[in-house]
């Protein structure tokens, strides 16, 4: 089997969970696969070259991919989430118009963002594929050949926690993410504010730039930023103690797919996150994470693991187990074989 991937580019999440990560095994599985990806990549610019002139860029390379399309005998064309972000569709309709059978994969509500769009697109192709229970419902309405694939990790990536290490005196609370959702951890500063009164410890912020943490109000709080880089990922978030996900529930994060939930699990770092969408479904509460929904609770639950090491690491271990039995690569990585050579068989990829 020949499978195309069109990725956004390679630090862009959704490609790297969500195809990247899967090539490995793939391959092993005897599928030859060809990415290619979005240049500059798909939310990115090239600052000299302004936006304009970046979006030209991306379609001429676009345009070259689908020549690269016309003269290779490819099966399978896989879409990740979608070529531009932008309502208009007609590239991704040049690629579903090539004789081979097509895929679109989606970890985000794009459907609220561009609803024509999504809506052709779900209808045309082969075989959707939807990052949790919530996506695939609303797939659906539009084709009924959906399936269900868990955003992952490759557990054996993330180092676990040494819990055999004498607990540090000044536990760490850490969050990774865009600078864009940096807004979410609004939620939960009234409890940082307050526990930062009582004990100390430090809030540890990864991402791209350290701009948007002025806005967030911290009164009290040893703030951290660490820029977010591939090569140190992994590294840097072992250095959490405690990983929060606050999110606002809202339309669209109730489509999330809980990605930064499951980094932390699987580094058996416990977590404590909204319960939004998918949060509600991973975490088990009190057993391998805990959700909070006021302050209130952010307060009491931070308090609980900053001040028992023994609970951080009983949260943690458990969250790691969750992570290797249910949202773990290689294992799913079964599944996505198997939806890919159902669809090019023209069999339903149950």
């Amino acid at each position: 089997m020949r499978v195309l991937f069109l990725i956004s580019g390679k630090n862009v999440p959704s490609s790297r969970f969500r195809v990247l990560n899967y090539l490995p095994f793939l391959k092993q599985a005897g599928i030859s696969c060809t990415v290619l990806a979005s240049y500059p990549e798909k939310y990115e610019h090239i600052p000299w070259l302004g936006y304009r002139l970046s979006y030209l860029l991306k379609r001429i390379t676009r345009y070259l991919h689908y020549l690269y399309a016309c003269l290779r005998p490819f099966d399978l064309i896989f879409i990740e989430r979608e070529i531009f972000d932008v309502p208009a569709y007609d590239m991704e309709l040049l690629f579903l118009n090539r004789p081979a059978k097509c895929v679109l994969d989606i970890d985000d509500a794009i459907f609220l963002r561009y609803p024509e769009k999504f809506q052709v697109l779900a209808e045309k192709v082969d075989l959707l594929i939807a990052g949790n229970q919530n996506l695939c419902a609303v797939a659906r309405k539009y084709n009924d050949r959906v399936r269900l694939l868990p955003t992952s990790v490759i557990t054996g990536k993330y180092p676990l926690k040494d819990f055999s290490q004498p607990p540090t005196t000044k536990p760490v609370i850490g969050w990774t993410g865009l600078d864009t959702n940096i807004t979410n951890l609004k939620l939960v500063v009234p409890a940082l504010n307050r526990l930062a009164e009582q004990y100390e410890f430090t809030l540890c912020i990864i991402s791209a730039t350290p701009e948007p943490i002025a806005e967030l109000e911290l009164e009290g709080v040893e703030v951290r930023h660490l820029a977010w880089s591939p090569e140190t990922e992994y590294q840097d978030l072992s250095a959490f103690d405690i990983g929060i996900m606050p999110l606002e529930d809202d339309e669209w994060s109730r489509y999330k797919c809980g990605l930064k939930l499951l980094q932390y699990m699987a580094l058996g770092i416990p977590a404590v996150a909204s319960p939004v969408g998918v949060n509600a479904e991973i975490i088990e509460q009190a057993e391998n994470g805990f959700c909070a929904d006021n302050t209130e609770a952010w307060y009491a639950y931070l308090e609980q693991l900053l001040t028992s090491p023994e609970l951080r690491k009983q949260i943690g271990l458990s969250g790691r187990n969750t992570v290797e039995e249910e949202f773990d690569v290689e294992r799913n990585s079964q599944h996505l074989i198997q939806f890919l050579e159902k669809t090019v068989d023209g069999t339903t990829a149950e």
